[in-house]
Parts: C-alpha cells; sequence; structure tokens
C-alpha cells in the first residue's frame, strides 16, 4: 500500500512538472549547494576512459557464444578485449560508405553463431596487419534471437522485419553496386532479394550473407573479383563470406548427403567436418590483397559525425573544435550497456528531433566540465536516412507506438527501464518517454523502500530552438529549469545521497 501511495504522489509531482516547465524531471537525489565541482561516480561505466567499443564487442559477442552451449561448446568469441570492432547505426554506415577513403566493414551479429565463428579470426588478422578498426553493422535491428525485425528479407516473406527490408536493398542499389561479384546469392539468383522502393516499384538485388566482411572505396573502378561481370564500378574492392560454425576444436560445417539430408554419427549427432586450417588460410587472403595492393585503410569518426549530423539543420550546435563527451551507441549496444554492473549516463535522443538539438550541448557542457561521457541512443532507427533523404513514409522512430520498431522501445521498457513512471503512456498502459529522455541508470539500484529502481534520475528536456514558444531555451528562466534538470540528474549519477 505504502508503495502504490508513493507512486501517486509521484504521478501528481511530474503532473506539476510538465505544467510549470518544459523540463519535467525526477531524481532520487538532493542536490546539495557544496557538493564538489567535479561528480565522481561511485562506478565508471561513464567514465571517459571506459573502453566502451571494446568492453560492448567482448561482453557480448561472449555472452551469446556462452549461451549457445549446443554450437559452440560454451567457448567464448573473443579471448581478450584488444578487439578492433566498432559497432556503427544505420546512418553512421551510410555515412561511410558516401565517404572519401577506403574502409574495411563487416555485416554481421552477436546473435548469429556464423558472426561469432568469423569474427574472431577477422579481428586476429586486423591486428596482424596492423588494422585498428573494422566498423560493424548488423541488419538485425533490434539484436533479438528470433529474427522479426532482421531487414535483409525478400518482398515474399511476412515478417515484421520485412516491411523494412528497403533498408537493405537501398544499401545495394546505391553504393554496393558490384556486390553480385563477390556473394554467393547474386541479384540473378532464384534467392536474391526483392523490396520495394520509395516511388513503389520493385528492385531485386543481390542477398549477401551475414556474415560478410569487405573492403570498400566508393571510388574503386579496378574490377578485382575476377567475376567476369565486366563492372566497371566497384566500390568493393574485396569480400569474403563464408558460412561456418565454430566450437572448441575449430571451424566446422555440418555434413549433408546429396539430397540435403543431415548426415549423423553413431550418436545420432550431425557430423561436423572441420576446415580451420582451410578456413584461416581464406580470411589471411583478404589481409595479403589489402597489403599487396597497398591499401591504407581510412578512420571513420562517430564524434565527428555527431558533430557533423547536429550542425546540418542550420546552426551551430557543436564547434569545429569543441570537445564532445556524448557518445552515439547502437540499440544493440544501449541493450548491453544497461544489464552491465555501475552507473551510467543516458540520453534518448537524436540529430533529426528539434528539442533534441536545443539541449544537447548544455548536456555536453555538464558532461565536460565533470569528465562524464553520456551514452546517446537515437531512437530514429535509421537516423532519419530513409525518410528525411530517400523517400520513405514509413515511421522509423521506435517512440512511435505505430512503428513496426515500436516493440524496440517496449522491449527496453520491459527488459530494463521497469521503474519507468513518466506523464504520457501508449495505449496499452506502457509508459512513454518524450524526446529527449536523459537518465542516471544503474540496474542494481534500489528505491527507499528496497524495490528495484534501475532509473536512479530522469528528465524530459523538451525544450524548443523556436523563439516564437513558451519553452524557447533562449529564455534564461527556461535554460536555468533546464540546467537544473540536467544537473539533478547528474548527481544522481554521482551516487549522491537520496531525498528524505
Amino acid at each position: 500500500m505504502k508503495r502504490k501511495m508513493i507512486s501517486a504522489v509521484l504521478a501528481a509531482v511530474m503532473t506539476v512538472g510538465m505544467i510549470t516547465g518544459c523540463g519535467s524531471s525526477q531524481a532520487t537525489t538532493e542536490n546539495k549547494a557544496d557538493k564538489a565541482d567535479k561528480l565522481e561516480s561511485q562506478t565508471d561505466l561513464s567514465s571517459t576512459d571506459y573502453d566502451f567499443e571494446k568492453e560492448y564487442a567482448y561482453g557480448d559477442f561472449n555472452a551469446h557464444s556462452r549461451a549457445d552451449e549446443d554450437r559452440q561448446d560454451g567457448i567464448d568469441t573473443f579471448e581478450d578485449k584488444d578487439i578492433v570492432f566498432q559497432d556503427v547505426t544505420y546512418d553512421q554506415l551510410i555515412d561511410i560508405l558516401g565517404s572519401e577513403g577506403n574502409y574495411m566493414i563487416q555485416l554481421s551479429g552477436s546473435w548469429c553463431h556464423n558472426s561469432r565463428a568469423m569474427s574472431p579470426f577477422i579481428n586476429k588478422y586486423a591486428k596482424e596487419y596492423g588494422i585498428d578498426t573494422v566498423y560493424s553493422y548488423d541488419f538485425n535491428i533490434n539484436n533479438g534471437d528470433d529474427g522479426s525485425l532482421f531487414v535483409r528479407m525478400s518482398n515474399e516473406k511476412t515478417t515484421p522485419g520485412t516491411k523494412l527490408n528497403y533498408m537493405y536493398g537501398e544499401m545495394v542499389s546505391r553504393y554496393l553496386t558490384n556486390l553480385d561479384d563477390w556473394v554467393e546469392y547474386p541479384s540473378t539468383h532464384a534467392t536474391a532479394l526483392s523490396y520495394t522502393n520509395a516511388d513503389g516499384k520493385e528492385v531485386t538485388v543481390g542477398r549477401l550473407q551475414q556474415p560478410i566482411v569487405f573492403v570498400y572505396n566508393k571510388d574503386n573502378k579496378v574490377d578485382y573479383s575476377n567475376s567476369g561481370n565486366g563492372s566497371t564500378s566497384c566500390p568493393i574492392m574485396y569480400a569474403f563470406e563464408k558460412m561456418v560454425e565454430r566450437d572448441s576444436k575449430g571451424i566446422y560445417t555440418k555434413r549433408f548427403d546429396d539430397d540435403g539430408n543431415p548426415v549423423l554419427d553413431e550418436n545420432g549427432n550431425q557430423i561436423r567436418d572441420y576446415i580451420t586450417d582451410e578456413y584461416d588460410a581464406s580470411v589471411k587472403e583478404m589481409f595479403d590483397f589489402i597489403k599487396n595492393n597497398n591499401i591504407e585503410l581510412s578512420t571513420y569518426s562517430k564524434t565527428d559525425h555527431l558533430r557533423d549530423v547536429f550542425n546540418s539543420y542550420g546552426s551551430e550546435i557543436f564547434s569545429a573544435d569543441q570537445q564532445i563527451n556524448v557518445y552515439p551507441v547502437t540499440y544493440r549496444q544501449l541493450k548491453w550497456l544497461l544489464n552491465e554492473d555501475g552507473n551510467a549516463m543516458v540520453m534518448i535522443g537524436g540529430a533529426g528531433d528539434e528539442k533534441t538539438r536545443a539541449v544537447i550541448s548544455r548536456v555536453n557542457d555538464y558532461a565536460v566540465k565533470n569528465n562524464v561521457r553520456v551514452y546517446l541512443y537515437d531512437p530514429q532507427v535509421d537516423g532519419d536516412v530513409t525518410t528525411g533523404r530517400w523517400g520513405y513514409k514509413q515511421s522509423m522512430n521506435i517512440l512511435d507506438e505505430n512503428a513496426i520498431v515500436n516493440l524496440m522501445y517496449t522491449d527496453l521498457v520491459k527488459g530494463a527501464l521497469t521503474n519507468l513512471e513518466v506523464a504520457h503512456s501508449m495505449s496499452d498502459g506502457t509508459a512513454l518517454i518524450q524526446e529527449p529522455f536523459l537518465f542516471a541508470f544503474n540496474k542494481d539500484a534500489k528505491d527507499a523502500d528496497g524495490f528495484t529502481a534501475p532509473i536512479k534520475a530522469w528528465a524530459e528536456l523538451t525544450y524548443t530552438q523556436d523563439p516564437e514558444t513558451r519553452f524557447y531555451i533562449g529564455k534564461e528562466a527556461n535554460q536555468k529549469s533546464c540546467d537544473s534538470s540536467i544537473e539533478s540528474v547528474f548527481a544522481a549519477y554521482a551516487g549522491e545521497e537520496a531525498a528524505e
């Protein structure tokens, strides 16, 4: 009964917050006037020294490996955290594909056993050949084991992800124009992929298999494939696509007879044919290609992309030399982060949202001042690429109750944001945050009554850049209110005592 009363009081407080100021917020900590200038977190998920990309790759891939005992004998994907992979969002992937230079890109996912088999070999040779970064993207956009939002699906399929298959199709049509030269299922194959473009026309493209890794230069004209297709535009300079599995004995394929039936051993298990040395040599050939052709790989910066995309809407949000402590993450990285031990500062909002653009520099200023990293997740799954640039009409925002991708939001609420209580809700009663949403998080935190309360403090910073509106961020009163809300969330991250 006591818990219900607290919730009722909390709801009343939040309602007042929405009426009296746009920056509705809640915190379980008090803002002490004599607190230190620098916030010191009890744990370091948002420390600027925390090597997030390596920690994520090691933690997420190995967790999936250990859970797949039947295929992998419980072995890890990566033996240590010296890992070259950097996860990118869809709009970052498209940005890379449109950028000058040479890049190594891997399309794969931790949920995929074939990806977990290939990744340690790519990682090994990348380090051996002096390659610092391989950029990775997963077309299974929610990293779900059921594959329901895997968008590399052809029109004849009926999964929810099929309705978003233009994300894959447009990438191939616009950028991977010589994909047919490198994959097992080119556009002429019976199992090629068809999607409907923004003009309503059906387009057929080659169907790559995940995982695939390739060397890319958008301006390359040399055909290295020896396919005989006569390609004159060859952005894919080299690609490696081979479906294998891995266990404690090495790399293997499963044996089938001529009719496609599994061949079993005396115990009724499908026979595994081990090809570790052959596979290893095939992977090495790609890196020899890079070395022998003197291909120097370029570096892509997530921070520079964030700066550019926020500044692309007509006003400068971040200056060219400004330190940025806001770090963009993918959906699968966010889910992993919210399941880790320790405190984290997170913001849900994107450059395509005008209200996020209004406040993100203030959040960043506070993060820089206190030497804290704020993880930024853009709820617009495509980063406004398919909708804003290519003319597609389907909502790609996970906060849109009617969007196909909304299940990604409800999964976050059910799986991590379990004590979320805000003023808005969806038709099924699920609490619905307003963008931008800043919060301090610790999965093991508890409230004063001992109940699990992983969201330690939050603020909906729904201010605007429009001077004709009530919540214009240029007004001094709104600036003070916004800064106060931001400060309270940072204080909760630092672990100050709960208010009475």
